[in-house]
């Protein structure tokens, strides 16, 4: 039965459950799979913030998401594709687990942050960009 994101422990088995998937996933596994650009020791545990920040109002999320994707697409580039099965994996394991407005305001950020942040790497490409 599924239930409302209400807590840091909820917010723990959603980001935890996301990666799993992410984990073996054909398209984007190979971005988080190689260590010589991501750890997910670190990962986890900032995600875990991310979210809790975004949808709980917690302040406990400090990085700077864009700087860090930005940078990872100069390692790995990343394609529209990529964050499109982001979006599906994560809408898949929001709707496996939970309910209620969190969930939708989850989906809501996902979609604004996928393009948010696809429209500046785009920027970073160009020539002469300054972050």
């Amino acid at each position: 039965m599924n239930k409302p994101i209400e807590n840091r422990e909820d917010i723990r088995l959603l980001v935890e459950s996301f990666y799993a998937k992410v984990k073996r996933d054909e398209i984007i596994g190979d971005i988080f799979n190689n260590t010589l650009f991501f750890s997910w020791d670190t990962h986890i545990p900032i995600m875990i913030d991310f979210w809790e920040t975004i949808l709980l109002g917690a302040t406990s999320y400090q990085g700077n998401t864009m700087k860090v994707h930005t940078d990872l697409d100069k390692k790995y580039p990343l394609q529209p594709a990529h964050f499109e099965r982001w979006k599906k994996l994560f809408f898949e394991t929001l709707d496996e687990h939970f309910t209620g407005e969190n969930v939708a305001e989850a989906k809501r950020r996902a979609e604004l942050m996928a393009m948010l942040i696809s429209g500046k790497i785009e920027h970073s490409r160009r020539p002469g960009f300054i972050r």
